[in-house]
């Protein structure tokens, strides 16, 4: 399925989303990794990194910190949409990442800091899905602790405590387009049409929304991912 992340491919994506004032806030090459790695195509990720870092290597000023910085959110990303695709996705893409990334910009040590004691974590997971649902959240987090007691802790304290909420390197709207990039090719409209609203109030504009979801749903299609359900829009 390679063959499939062409150079025409990955820029029709990249035109997708609104160009923003610095390439590594552009977060085209975020959605398309994640999407293809819930779409169970690890194989495209490392194109999608060659074309990113050739793009920001084209540009003037652009150092080191940048390119780590593009690293990482692909990293990071993929990694908080574990809790949707799957880690053993996740596992696949990370390492197929991992294998064409240069060895200076790869990451030696964990980036969370896990001496934060439960409670921090807690209190940061129950911030985050507060944000992200909005009002609504009063009612969903009653509804996941009525459906399962243990979904609603795994839910608040650990997915987003742990995973969703660590912003140091991907923001809390780019957390909302991790979710909706693999949200889409799980064929999930519920949660999509969720996570389509979280992400306006987690900062994003609804320009980006739709064209996280347009990088989504192409990549799914071609892909060749069936679709039972109409994608949710904003």
């Amino acid at each position: 399925m390679a063959d499939i992340a062409t150079p025409e491919f990955l820029s029709e994506l990249q035109s997708l989303y609104p160009a923003p004032a610095k390439y590594v806030d552009g977060d085209w090459f975020l959605a398309a990794s994640i999407a293809f790695s819930s779409s169970n195509c690890p194989e495209c990720i490392p194109y999608i990194l060659r074309y990113a870092l050739d793009d920001l290597d084209k540009l003037p000023d652009t150092s080191d910190e940048d390119r780590r910085l593009l690293v990482r959110k692909i990293r990071d990303g993929i990694f908080k949409s574990g809790l949707i695709s799957g880690y053993l996705k996740v596992y696949d893409a990370l390492v197929s990442l991992y294998e064409v990334t240069p060895e200076e910009l790869r990451d030696t040590e964990p980036l969370r800091d896990s001496t934060r004691s439960k409670e921090e974590v807690a209190a940061a997971g129950q911030t985050y899905f507060d944000s992200t649902y909005g009002d609504t959240a009063v009612k969903v987090q009653p509804m996941l602790r009525s459906i399962y007691p243990d979904l609603e802790h795994f839910t608040t304290k650990l997915g987003y405590g742990y995973v969703y909420a660590f912003m140091g390197v991907t923001s809390a709207k780019e957390t909302s387009f991790a979710m909706i990039s693999a949200l889409i090719p799980n064929d999930t409209p519920r949660q999509v049409e969720w996570h389509l609203t979280g992400a306006v109030r987690n900062g994003a504009t609804v320009e980006e929304v739709r064209g996280v979801r347009e990088i989504a749903l192409k990549i799914a299609i071609k892909a060749g991912v069936p679709l039972k359900n109409e994608v949710p829009d904003i």
